[in-house]
């Protein structure tokens, strides 16, 4: 594998970055800037006309088309025309939002609140939101979701790792990682079948899942 280092993007306090399917369409985050995309696999990158803000987590569907990033101690923002356009989002409300992640399509998302907060999903490419309490309030720090958004994973700093299989409305700590760890990264396959999460200082974790 060969790597290029894409200065056109320029040297920033970089944070976050989303990509499409096939990896022509990125959106990269910049802490206290502006959010960048490129359409030619990053060999070129345009600030889009979002406010400088603290953004924190970025999201894409598929196709690069649905977008979504979200504010640290801000809103979440959304795309339906590859980034062109930009919606702040304030029904799920301003939050210390951690991560993000998306489905396939771009209709379903997941978000996290690390306040300690709640676990949000929303199933019209974030027009409207629902806080998933029955996990609890917690220092959420990692989400996954499979592609058609019915598998869910997300971690707490400092907690257990919880996995939902209907799309958000129910949740199970996955007790195989034990009852405690930093969760600060997760990633499920496009079936949600497998799922891989890490966290600080510690061990990779990969399961199976049912």
């Amino acid at each position: 594998m060969t790597w290029q280092d894409q200065t056109l993007s320029g040297r920033r306090s970089w944070i976050a970055i989303a990509s499409s399917s096939d990896g022509t369409t990125l959106l990269a985050a910049a802490y206290n800037g502006p959010l960048y995309r490129s359409t030619d696999s990053g060999s070129n990158w345009s600030a889009l006309s979002t406010p400088s803000a603290m953004w924190y987590g970025v999201a894409s569907s598929s196709d690069g088309t649905k977008l979504a990033a979200m504010v640290n101690g801000g809103d979440i923002w959304t795309s339906a025309d590859g980034g062109a356009h930009w919606t702040d989002q304030t029904d799920a409300g301003s939050r210390k939002w951690q991560h993000i992640a998306s489905s396939s399509d771009g209709s379903k998302l997941v978000a996290l609140d690390a306040t300690p907060g709640y676990i949000y999903t929303s199933t019209d490419s974030g027009a409207h939101w629902t806080a998933q309490t029955s996990p609890g309030a917690h220092s959420w720090y990692a989400a996954a979701i499979s592609a058609d958004g019915s598998q869910l994973a997300a971690g707490v700093y400092g907690g257990a790792f919880y996995k939902s299989t209907d799309g958000g409305d129910h949740w199970t700590a996955q007790t195989g990682t034990g009852s405690q760890g930093y969760w600060i990264a997760a990633t499920l396959s496009d079936d949600g079948g497998k799922l891989a999460i890490v966290q600080q200082v510690a061990d990779i974790f990969t399961a199976t899942c049912p």
